[in-house]
């Protein structure tokens, strides 16, 4: 059992293992290590209220696509208000979501009614189980991770919207997660007109590397941002997050850059663990732009984990059922090579 419920908890891990929290390679996280390089802010920002400017609406436009949008502070809150209000709109039914992946998802939809899983492990696996659940009739929402954290399965647009037209008729919801799409843009519901009973959370704090800002996007019809907009209430995101973000998501430049530099790092980042995981008898289960998980016995899990934090280094377990587990590495800063080096040691201690 993992001892953490969260990724980049640094607090707990200090108290558990008597460590400062700025004595850690945290590597428990999928957020970029080449964080966006934040503009100095107005004084303006502090004193205001943080009534949403429109420049951040045109930013994210500008971004995302031009799609109905609604800012908020972070995915979470969207998270946790989405299933009330998708049942107040929508179907009473089961809601299926992926049975590994963020589990903030499944803490919130089971409150709300009846919860049941597919793989997130096999999206070959999940799409037949999926299909199989509307042919019988037993699906009223669902809820995808695309790509999926901690796991990197991936569902195409096409299917989805497949799905989402079947779950029309019945008065079902389509909720993705695309909070670690931006590597890979084109695969994203957004690069096309959404349907009115698909709802799409975009992050700024992976890609961007900027999760203190607390900053997230959801994309729905206008129905369901008029819902959400009246339980989150006004001024849910404050005035610098929405200067640092305005710049962020104008930046094409950076963009671009900061794309092709984790594509030309993700193999050395993989070469990182590669080797020495496989051979202690764990296997490749994902190999994103920030993030690589190895699927492992839970001893093995736990013992890396136990391991890699009294050298300092906080990875994160997933539990997956009673005999298998996920070790999920986030991008080791290759620029620092004090750091690497650490790294590199440790993971030579383990090998066989």
């Amino acid at each position: 059992m993992s001892l953490l419920f969260h990724g980049g908890d640094l607090q707990s891990a200090s108290a558990i293992y008597g460590r400062k929290p700025n004595d850690w390679v945290d590597l428990s996280t999928g957020i970029n290590q080449h964080s966006y390089p934040v503009p100095t802010i107005d004084t303006n920002a502090w004193h205001q209220l943080p009534y949403v400017d429109p420049a951040l609406t045109k930013a994210a436009g500008s971004y995302y696509g031009e799609h109905p949008c609604l800012a908020s502070s972070g995915s979470q809150s969207v998270i946790q208000l989405l299933p009330f209000i998708l049942h107040q709109l929508g179907s009473q039914k089961a809601t299926w979501i992926p049975n590994v992946g963020y589990q903030e998802h499944r803490q919130a939809w089971s409150q709300q009614g009846d919860v049941r899983t597919y793989s997130g492990l096999d999206s070959q696996l999940a799409a037949q189980q999926i299909d199989a659940a509307l042919h019988d009739n037993e699906l009223g929402h669902l809820v995808i991770i695309n790509p999926n954290n901690p796991t990197g399965e991936t569902f195409n647009p096409q299917q989805m919207r497949s799905w989402a037209q079947k779950l029309h008729a019945i008065d079902g919801f389509l909720v993705v997660d695309e909070a670690f799409i931006d590597t890979t843009m084109t695969a994203s519901l957004l690069t096309e007109k959404l349907a009115d009973n698909i709802v799409i959370l975009r992050s700024v704090g992976k890609f961007f590397g900027l999760a203190g800002i607390r900053l997230g996007f959801t994309f729905a019809a206008q129905t369901v941002l008029n819902s959400l907009a009246r339980e989150i209430g006004p001024w849910s995101v404050n005035g610098p997050a929405q200067k640092v973000a305005i710049a962020a998501l104008n930046d094409t430049l950076w963009q671009t850059n900061m794309r092709t530099q984790l594509a030309n790092e993700a193999m050395t980042q993989l070469s990182l663990w590669q080797h020495s995981m496989t051979q202690l008898g764990a296997d490749l289960a994902a190999s994103h732009e920030l993030f690589r998980s190895f699927v492992m016995p839970p001893d093995l899990a736990q013992r890396l984990h136990l391991n890699a934090a009294k050298n300092g280094i906080l990875l994160r377990p997933v539990d997956i059922n009673s005999g298998t587990s996920l070790l999920r590495f986030g991008n080791v800063d290759l620029s620092h090579s004090r750091t690497l080096e650490h790294c590199q040691r440790w993971i030579q201690q383990e090998s066989p």
